[in-house]
């Protein structure tokens, strides 16, 4: 082998290798951690009358420091995701936007993770993603509002959501979830409590509406 071709080898070696090793940086640096527990911590959402109707064979948690993605199962009819954010911590409700007919046709990451990868609602983050001041939902042009409410330490809407974003005070996305399915029934909240910020998300493919919201303890 002559010396160039060695070089040539060598140098291609170096490129995979570091190319490898920034690739498994990242999973290990941004990704969540599933867990068959943390969901526990935050049975609090849920009124006692509520809490019986959890199913917990079906609850489980995706966990990273800066935030925690829980999913419960009620009355194995419901899927209720309460998602917190801990960077929020001081964000103000009011200042979080609803927004309608966004383009997220050519949302990408040039990296990034999926959660629940194969079912019926998909998350995908952006690695390392940034929410410093503010959280705003926009949903895709096939998406629809029924109705908007609020109460003193939560807003959100009913309605049936096919895509949906959630991005920063600078209007970046971040995350962006996909009902693989199509459009299903949805009520989305934003709501801040217990010293953190969070969204919380129930869904069914069973009609309902945003009474729903009378199982969750938001004082």
């Amino acid at each position: 082998m002559n010396k160039t071709l060695k070089v040539i080898i060598v140098c291609i070696s170096v490129i995979v290798i570091s190319f490898l090793s920034y690739f498994f940086y990242d999973i290990i640096r941004y990704s969540h951690s599933s867990d068959w527990q943390t969901y526990k911590q935050y049975m609090w959402v849920f009124k006692d009358s509520a809490k019986t109707n959890i199913n917990p064979n079906f609850c489980y948690s995706y966990v990273k420091e800066r935030d925690v993605y829980n999913n419960f199962n009620y009355k194995d009819s419901y899927n209720i995701i309460v998602w917190e954010f801990k960077d929020l911590g001081n964000a103000e409700l009011k200042k979080s936007t609803i927004n309608q007919n966004v383009n997220l046709e050519d949302v990408k990451f040039e990296s990034g993770e999926i959660l629940n990868k194969g079912s019926d609602l998909e998350f995908t983050i952006n690695y390392g993603f940034v929410f410093n001041s503010a959280m705003n939902v926009n949903l895709d042009k096939y998406s629809k509002i029924e109705r908007t409410f609020e109460g003193a330490n939560y807003k959100g809407f009913y309605g049936s959501i096919n895509q949906m974003s959630l991005s920063n005070e600078k209007g970046e996305h971040q995350i962006l979830s996909d009902f693989t399915k199509g459009l299903t029934p949805t009520v989305f909240l934003f709501y801040k409590g217990h010293q953190s910020f969070y969204i919380i998300m129930i869904y069914s493919k069973n009609p309902f509406d945003e009474n729903i919201i009378k199982i969750l303890n938001l004082e």
